[in-house]
């Protein structure tokens, strides 16, 4: 009997499935040959890849440093020993030096005033001058702003007052606090520090017999603030900006030579810090002064002098530690001005100033490392 013979179509058909299926077993065979040692290092991999994306950026710190009054005038103590002493290491340890200078942010009191013209105010004891290269210095010391609200920067009047203002442009210091009229005395210097915007401004309150004028709407003088006013409402101005993150006015009031407190200084520091201030440093006492936390903010009284004359004379330095999260710690660190120089202090003498801040301060506790914090204070 005769074979059929299986049709063209048929015989593709089954050639195609034959391959499917040899195609198909030979794929099992490789995927089950596979190592299990080697799935599991995918799977560790995989694991520790995600975990790494997981992992948050460290956080980053920003040193703001603040010091008190500074006099570079020639007619005064420093500038000649710096002279002497051949530079800066003659009027600043270099462990201060150290800390100014690795600062990310470092303000300064600047107490005097800066020309080649105009004529002691009559009248006034102390009235201080420099040349205007001697602002050189302050590059020296790592300074970024100096505030020039005080009662010594128009001491040789306006035109000296006026040459003092070009000098720091022409030099390039920031300043803040004074200006050829009330606008620019209050125009706020702003910076970003660790990604957040400060904005600081300068005013004054220091003199009981006024030699020093406010600025006015058309003539040049400083920022006044014997009426809060005025500041409470640049503070106001700058809290209503989506731009500003912290604001830090620079005081310059307290009465000198004194540890205690005007009542003025406490009702004024207050109301900055209702109208949205995050920080009040104060100076202008020629010594240190207690701390105090109000609504959770800080008022450093008074941080004295820092670099003025040769009278032996505890000072310090405030920093602000800065989160990139935008949160902040404070600190003091104890100096000593002696000889017309001024270092950081340590061991038994740092603990001496750090006791004495804490016995003039009100509800802040200063720490052995110089950390201020807020203390429960009973009623």
């Amino acid at each position: 009997m005769k074979q059929k013979k299986l049709s063209k179509p048929l015989k593709i058909t089954l050639f195609i499935v034959l391959f499917i299926l040899i195609a198909g077993i030979t794929i099992l065979i490789f995927l089950f040959a596979i190592p299990k040692n080697d799935q599991n290092v995918s799977e560790e991999k995989t694991e520790v890849s995600e975990e790494t994306e997981k992992e948050p950026e460290p956080e980053k710190f920003s040193t703001l440093s603040f010091v008190g009054d500074v006099s570079l005038a020639d007619n005064w103590y420093i500038a000649p020993k710096y002279d002497e002493r051949g530079g800066i290491s003659g009027v600043l340890g270099e462990k201060v030096l150290k800390i100014m200078k690795e600062s990310d942010f470092m303000v300064a009191n600047s107490e005097f005033t800066v020309s080649n013209r105009g004529s002691a105010l009559k009248g006034k004891m102390y009235t201080f001058r420099a040349k205007p290269e001697r602002l050189k210095i302050y590059d020296e010391m790592g300074v970024d702003l100096v505030s020039l609200a005080n009662n010594h920067v128009y001491d040789y009047g306006k035109e000296a007052f006026l040459d003092m203002l070009d000098a720091f442009t022409e030099y390039k210091i920031p300043h803040i606090g004074a200006g050829r009229n009330l606008e620019e005395a209050a125009t706020p210097y702003i910076t970003k520090i660790n990604g957040y915007n400060f904005a600081f401004i300068s005013a004054s309150r220091a003199e009981k017999n006024v030699y020093t004028p406010g600025a006015t709407e058309n003539t040049p003088g400083i920022f006044w603030c014997y009426d809060p006013t005025n500041v409470i409402n640049k503070i106001k101005e700058l809290r209503a900006r989506d731009d500003i993150d912290f604001i830090v006015p620079l005081i310059h009031f307290g009465r000198e030579n004194s540890h205690d407190l005007e009542k003025v200084q406490v009702e004024s520091a207050k109301a900055y810090i209702d109208a949205g201030a995050d920080v009040i440093v104060g100076h202008h006492a020629h010594v240190l002064q207690g701390v105090e936390f109000y609504n959770g903010k800080p008022i450093i009284y008074n941080l004295g002098n820092f670099l003025f004359n040769p009278e032996t004379i505890d000072t310090a330095l405030f920093q602000i530690k800065l989160s990139s999260k935008g949160t902040m710690e404070y600190y003091m660190i104890p100096a000593l001005q002696k000889n017309s120089s001024t270092e950081v202090l340590e061991g038994s003498e740092k603990q001496r100033v750090i006791d004495e801040l804490n016995s003039w301060s009100v509800n802040a506790a200063i720490a052995e490392d110089g950390k201020i914090e807020e203390k429960w204070v009973a009623l």
